[in-house]
């Protein structure tokens, strides 16, 4: 009899546990619905019912964590995501991105870094976590810590647009041109037409003509960017410029805004192509390597075109809609781009 009602005890507690979680999970799966339909403060609620069954639930911890920080609520943020990281179980990666983000929201730039970094000792591979350095690093203008921290990122997840991003704005701080370009023409490929595609197709476009001023018809004013730094593509950053500057000369002059923007990037990837026979690292190994490619497999144009797309301009609309063969092409060779290592 009292074996009976020992075994009868068990069983009870364990039918009452697998109750309790099968509530907690419901009450969270409640709250990440209204956080997705934006009804924050609701989802917080579920979050914090589901607490009451267990205060150590790292994924209730981080579900509010993540409301929070979405809310700009940062101090509830890394209150929760704290738990989440103390616990070191998980749900622990995405905590870390929280809680450094939230430490940098609120002006803690040197402790959102270290948490990034204690982050990136659990998970070395973590595209994000090196991303997140990158920003947090280009905001403190470390400029040569974030740009470590955008190739990492770039290295281990080729398709974030946003690594690209910031290490093209990195490198445009740096004063450094063509490597600033060079992220911002593969940020185009990811995303032609996007909601961000536009602003920094103009940038691409303005750091390809900068350094030209024409004063008149017979004269123009032509500066090279350049720094210390930029040795290695000095020769590409005097390309550039010349041909900025070739716009205003008579075999041009005929030409339409688009037909130049073609023959200037393949004379670009060009001459990038000729300057890596003596070079070697991670721009000329990424960039350069596939941009050549690009232009070897001749896939310049439409490449063009379809990194104007933003730009809602119905030249390029209608040259997209009358070369379905070379878009085609294209599009072939970006999925090579993707699936090769």
């Amino acid at each position: 009899m009292k074996r009976l009602f020992v075994l009868t005890f068990i069983a009870f507690l364990v039918s009452n546990i697998f109750a309790q979680q099968e509530e907690l999970n419901a009450l969270i799966a409640q709250g990440v619905a209204l956080h997705d339909e934006g009804k924050y403060e609701d989802a917080i609620s579920k979050y914090k019912e589901a607490l009451g069954i267990d205060k150590k639930s790292t994924l209730a911890n981080y579900e509010l964590s993540y409301t929070y920080f979405s809310m700009g609520q940062y101090e509830e943020a890394i209150k929760y995501s704290t738990n989440v990281v103390k616990q070191n179980a998980d749900h622990l990666h995405p905590a870390y991105i929280i809680l450094g983000s939230s430490l940098d929201m609120i002006g803690k730039a040197n402790e959102a870094i270290k948490v990034y970094e204690k982050g990136i000792e659990k998970f070395p591979d973590s595209y994000l976590l090196h991303y997140n350095i990158a920003l947090t690093s280009y905001n403190q203008k470390e400029y040569e810590k974030a740009e470590k921290a955008a190739i990492n990122a770039i290295s281990l997840k080729p398709t974030h647009g946003s690594s690209h991003l910031v290490l093209s704005a990195i490198m445009e701080a740096k004063g450094q041109r063509v490597k600033s370009i060079l992220p911002l023409y593969y940020f185009l490929l990811l995303e032609p037409a996007s909601n961000r595609s536009l602003a920094n197709y103009n940038n691409l476009k303005k750091q390809l003509g900068q350094g030209v001023e024409r004063k008149d018809a017979k004269n123009i004013n032509l500066t090279v960017p350049f720094t210390s730094s930029s040795e290695d593509f000095g020769a590409a950053e005097m390309m550039i410029s010349l041909l900025a500057a070739s716009q205003y000369t008579d075999e041009n002059k005929d030409k339409t805004e688009m037909e130049r923007f073609v023959e200037n990037n393949k004379s670009v990837f060009g001459i990038l192509a000729e300057l890596k026979k003596e070079n070697k690292g991670f721009w000329w190994d990424f960039y350069v390597t596939k941009f050549h490619d690009l232009k070897e497999s001749d896939n310049y144009e439409a490449f063009s075109y379809y990194i104007s797309q933003s730009a809602n301009d119905d030249i390029v609309k209608n040259w997209i809609a009358d070369n379905t063969k070379k878009m085609s092409s294209l599009k072939d060779w970006i999925t090579k781009q993707r699936t090769m290592p």
